[in-house]
């Protein structure tokens, strides 16, 4: 069973082994690898919402187990906070965009540099980036 606190760890585990094959010039694992952050950080948001000593609703459970990010991001319960805060911070909004077209099929993909620098931006960037910005909901 995966703790919170595993989740976060994780999360950031696949964000920096994410930079150092882009660095190696491992485009396509970095890709892939950078997605996963993302999703893992959103995980540790919903393990939030698990109360011990309580059995979480099924379907609350099942829409955990989804590698979508935009679908996460409901779950966690940050869908308002998500739409309040990509209005107010369009660059946020556009990482996002980026970010959300990432999915657990891009491992059989080939990807180029420019579309993994890209999509670490948009996950990485310390102001706007979405890891930073899901880092400070969880």
């Amino acid at each position: 069973m995966l703790t919170k606190d595993d989740l976060k760890k994780l999360a950031q585990i696949r964000l920096d082994d994410a930079l150092l094959l882009f660095r190696a010039k491992r485009s396509s694992s970095a890709y892939y690898l950078a997605g996963y952050a993302v999703e893992l950080a959103l995980k540790a948001c919903i393990a939030e919402l698990i109360l011990p000593n309580a059995i979480p609703d099924k379907a609350f459970i099942i829409a955990t187990y989804t590698h979508n990010l935009d679908s996460l991001l409901a779950t966690a319960g940050l869908r308002p906070q998500f739409d309040k805060d990509s209005k107010t911070d369009t660059q946020f909004g556009a990482y996002w965009a980026i970010a959300n077209n990432w999915n657990e099929e891009s491992r059989y993909k080939i990807w180029d540099s420019m579309s993994t620098a890209t999509l670490l931006e948009a996950v990485n960037e310390p102001k706007h980036g979405v890891f930073q910005w899901v880092r400070k909901h969880w």
